[in-house]
């Protein structure tokens, strides 16, 4: 088994045969299996250098989610480079949003099944904060922990939707 994974964690996870996106790391909490990680386009056949990894900035990210941490716990996703010294205030913990799904038949009772959630930088498994979502909050990204197939995937959708090819240049 490999060491725990450290935040400013720079990794290749696979979106398609021989592509890959570029994960990093930026909470890692000592319990729970649970990372949270920005992540970068363009798909890449080949490793990015490390002054390509070390000019990454929050804002550039198509994807900021929770997952867990088998596939780099294992070494299945290969670790690049580790940002030191790494910031937690430039890579923050972004809110969610969670449907539900129930409804309270309670007569004049108001039913709420939207929530806004937010997770603390040491615990991103039990919420720090949840209350009822307002409209702005619906846009929020959707309350998922990904399994390591499922965050392939929707990794590389993301990067799909922003370009769909592999050329650096075309990148926004």
């Amino acid at each position: 088994m490999m060491a725990p994974v450290r935040e400013g964690t720079f990794f290749l996870l696979p979106v398609e045969t021989g592509q890959y996106g570029v994960g990093l790391v930026v909470r890692a909490p000592r319990r729970g299996g649970v990372l949270l990680g920005y992540f970068f386009g363009p798909r890449r056949t080949s490793t990015p250098t490390r002054e390509w990894l070390e000019s990454r900035v929050g804002p550039q990210a198509i994807l900021v989610a929770r997952f867990r941490d088998q596939a780099l716990f294992r070494g299945e996703w290969k670790t690049l480079h580790v940002m030191e010294p790494f910031h937690r205030d430039g890579w923050p913990v972004p809110a969610f949003h969670r449907f539900d799904g129930s409804i309270t038949a309670t007569p004049g009772a108001t039913t709420i099944t939207d929530w806004r959630i937010q997770y603390g930088d040491d615990n991103l498994i039990m919420p720090s904060d949840e209350r009822p979502a307002s409209g702005v909050d619906l846009r929020l990204r959707e309350d998922t922990v990904y399994d390591p197939p499922s965050l392939c995937r929707e990794v590389g959708a993301w990067i799909t939707a922003a370009v769909p090819s592999a050329d650096d240049t075309l990148w926004r």
